[in-house]
């Protein structure tokens, strides 16, 4: 906040510019100066701070994490879900950015206030259908709108989806989410004002040898309720996950230090048949490669890691260490 000038102050800033010792013009250049301009474009409000941004992708990426492990066993394949964009755009350019025909699912989001969009390209959907009808999961050649079986498939998929999106967001807010509607045409899809900023979550799916994309498109007028909690959610979580990583850093420290581990010291070795080992008697004598001058191998877990000479520590046998093994 700037300086608030005094009384005195004031009164000699008036005279001195009366009596001429200030150039006005002086003081415009100083003024103009002094004033920092940034580009605001009223059309495009970003409304959405660094902070609030990180906290959707924390939440967004905790969703493609839920579709990861709920895809494969039902598709029979192996599914990666991958975010890729988490942008702020107008909805009018999200709708003209989408392809006809698709597979849009507009989303009830109660608790909250107000409805998302779904979209599922045709290179994702038709390879879901042709998996779960049997097929190898191909996607076609030139992409149509579903028949009403490949529709049915559809809708369970985005429930599948929702329930995802459920588990991944419950530590903020329990959703009850629903699909009202089901369309092919976005140009027909008009949940909110065209000018109205939404948050466009952009996902790469790859099903087994095919790649697919996938968009959530939450209007800003949706999120607006629980935007500062998405925020102090983030600042938590990453404030939790600096003090997670120490705490499982030295626990991890601590329990290798406690972890016990085989140590052998190799006299030598030697190579006899079965027949001599099943004839084999107390008194018999092994004759090893060894030679008593050589010094011994030691093996930590099964892997050569010593030299060492034998010897005796009070009453017990002993090896001393005496150079490290290289391979």
């Amino acid at each position: 906040m700037a300086d608030i000038l005094s009384q005195d102050e004031v009164d000699l800033l008036l005279g001195a510019v009366s009596e001429g010792d200030i150039d006005e013009a002086e003081q415009d250049a100083q003024a103009e100066q002094d004033v920092h301009l940034s580009p605001y474009d009223f059309r495009r409000p970003e409304r959405v701070s660094k902070e609030q941004l990180k906290g959707l992708q924390s939440l967004f990426e905790a969703f493609s994490r839920e579709v990861s492990i709920v895809f494969p066993p039902f598709l029979r394949t192996v599914v990666r879900v991958d975010l890729t964009s988490i942008d702020q755009l107008t909805y009018d350019e999200f709708i003209l950015s989408v392809a006809r025909p698709t597979a849009l699912s507009i989303v009830n989001m109660a608790p909250l206030e107000g409805t998302a969009v779904l979209e599922m390209s045709p290179s994702m959907v038709f390879p879901i259908v042709d998996r779960v009808l049997g097929g190898k999961g191909m996607t076609l050649p030139e992409p149509r709108e579903l028949t009403e079986i490949e529709n049915r498939i559809i809708q369970r998929i985005v429930m599948m989806l929702l329930d995802s999106l459920r588990r991944a967001w419950e530590q903020l807010i329990e959703f009850q989410l629903s699909v009202v509607q089901q369309e092919s045409d976005p140009l027909i899809v008009q949940i909110v004002a065209g000018s109205e900023m939404v948050i466009l979550v952009g996902y790469e799916i790859h099903i087994g040898e095919t790649v697919g994309t996938m968009n959530f498109c939450i209007p800003l007028l949706v999120l607006n309720p629980i935007l500062d909690q998405i925020s102090q959610q983030a600042h938590f979580s990453r404030h939790m996950s600096d003090e997670m990583a120490t705490l499982t850093r030295n626990a991890i420290f601590a329990q290798v230090q406690r972890s016990k581990s085989p140590v052998d010291a190799i006299l030598g070795r030697a190579r006899i048949s079965i027949n001599d080992i099943a004839t084999l008697s107390v008194g018999d004598v092994i004759q090893l490669d060894g030679s008593p001058h050589d010094p011994l191998l030691v093996e930590i877990g099964e892997r050569p890691k010593f030299f060492a000479t034998p010897g005796r520590r009070r009453e017990h046998s002993a090896v001393q260490l005496t150079d490290f093994y290289r391979e």
